[in-house]
C-alpha cells in the first residue's frame, strides 16, 4: 500500500480525499494535517470520517511528510499551496494540488486571473495540468500535478470536443450553477449555505478564475471560442451543472464529437436529452447531455463538485500517474435521491 498524506484534511475537499482513500486498494492515508486545528482527533470535527483512516491531525512538517508519505494531497484555500509544495519537493515527494496555485502556466496569466503573482513561478513550467479525459494520463515521473478546478473541468469537458467546430473567437454563452461546498468550509459572507438557501443568484459574470485554465486548456488543444459564462450559486449543498445552448449548422452532429472524444472514458457519460444534476452526486461520473432542437442544439453537463470536480479527480490523477486502475477507490455510481 502506497502512504499518501493530506494537507487540509479537515476541509471539504480534504475530507472527501479522507473517506475515498479509506476504500482504496492501493493507497493508505499516513499522515492528516491541518492549521487551527491540529492536536485534535479528526473525527471530533468531522464525525462522518470516523473509521479506518481516522487520526490525529498535525501541523504541516514537511519533513515529516516526506519520512511518511510518497505522495501528499494539498487541499489548501487558493493561493496556499505554494510554500508547502516548494517544500515537498524539495524532498521528492509527489504533490498532486487541488488549489490553483499552479493551474496557470503563465505567470502574467495567473496574476490577471487571480489577483496575485504566482507563490511559487519556478515551479510552474514542472507542473502538470492534469484533467485525463482531455490530456491524457499524466507522466509516471510527474512530481507535481495541478488539479483542475470544479467549473474548469465541466466547462473544459463540455466545450473541448466542440472547439475546432466552433472555431476562434466564436462566442459561446455557458449558464452554470454550483453548490455552497465549492465555496470551502470557511463561511464567507455572501456564499454561505444559510444565505444561499431560499435565494439564487448570479456571481463573478463573465469574469471567474477557472475560465483562465479553459482557456489555456482550449489553447493547447487549437480554436479557442470566447466563453461567456455566468455561474450562479445553487441553494444546495454540492454539484455542478451547465446549460450551452449551440447553433446545429456550426458545430454539426455534437453527440458524434463528444462519442469520438469520451467513448473509451470510463468516467464520462454522453446520453440524449437534458442531464439532471442529482444523477452524478456522490459519484465521479460525469453526464453529457445533448438535446437537438431545431435549429439549436442545448448541451447539458452536471458532476460533483467535490469529487470529478476536485477530489475524485485527485485520486484519479494519483491512480494515472502510479499506473493503477484509473477507477481505483472511486465511487462510480451516484446516489440520488
Amino acid at each position: 500500500m502506497v502512504p499518501v498524506g493530506i494537507v487540509g484534511a479537515n476541509g471539504f475537499l480534504g475530507g472527501e480525499l479522507v473517506r475515498l482513500l479509506a476504500q482504496h486498494p492501493h493507497a493508505r492515508v499516513a499522515a492528516l494535517c491541518a492549521g487551527r486545528s491540529a492536536g485534535q482527533q479528526l473525527s471530533d470535527i468531522r464525525p462522518s470520517l470516523r473509521g479506518p483512516a481516522d487520526g490525529p491531525l498535525e501541523a504541516f512538517d514537511a519533513d515529516l511528510l516526506a519520512s511518511r508519505c510518497e505522495a501528499v494531497f494539498l487541499a489548501l484555500p487558493h493561493g496556499k499551496s505554494a510554500e508547502a509544495a516548494r517544500e515537498l519537493r524539495a524532498r521528492g515527494v509527489l504533490v498532486i494540488d487541488l488549489g490553483s496555485d499552479f493551474r496557470i502556466a503563465d505567470p502574467a496569466a495567473h496574476a490577471r486571473w487571480y489577483g496575485r503573482e504566482p507563490g511559487a513561478p519556478e515551479l510552474l513550467d514542472s507542473a502538470v495540468y492534469s484533467l485525463p479525459e482531455l490530456t491524457g494520463p499524466p507522466p509516471a515521473d510527474a512530481g507535481l500535478i495541478a488539479n483542475p478546478g470544479c467549473f474548469a473541468t465541466a466547462l473544459a469537458l463540455t466545450l473541448a470536443p466542440l472547439a475546432p467546430a466552433l472555431g476562434e473567437g466564436t462566442e459561446v454563452t455557458v449558464f452554470g450553477v454550483t453548490g455552497s461546498s465549492g465555496s470551502g468550509i470557511e463561511p464567507q459572507a455572501g456564499t454561505q449555505h444559510t444565505l444561499r438557501v431560499n435565494s439564487f443568484t448570479a456571481y463573478k459574470p463573465l469574469r471567474h478564475q477557472h475560465l483562465g485554465e479553459v482557456e489555456q486548456l482550449l489553447a493547447r488543444r487549437g480554436a479557442v471560442p470566447r466563453v461567456r459564462f455566468v455561474p450562479h450559486s445553487l441553494p444546495a449543498p454540492r454539484g455542478i451543472h451547465l446549460t450551452v445552448v449551440l447553433d446545429a449548422a456550426t458545430v454539426g452532429d455534437v453527440r458524434a464529437r463528444y462519442e469520438a472524444a469520451y467513448g473509451e472514458a470510463a468516467l464520462v457519460d454522453v446520453v440524449d436529452g437534458v442531464v439532471p444534476m442529482g444523477a452524478v452526486l456522490l459519484s465521479c461520473r460525469t453526464l453529457l447531455g445533448v438535446e437537438p432542437r431545431g435549429d439549436d442544439v442545448v448541451v447539458t453537463c452536471a458532476l460533483d463538485n467535490l469529487l470529478k470536480g476536485g477530489s475524485g479527480q485527485a485520486i484519479q490523477n494519483l491512480n494515472l500517474v502510479r499506473g493503477w486502475s484509473e477507477t481505483a477507490g472511486l465511487p462510480v455510481v451516484g446516489s440520488w435521491p
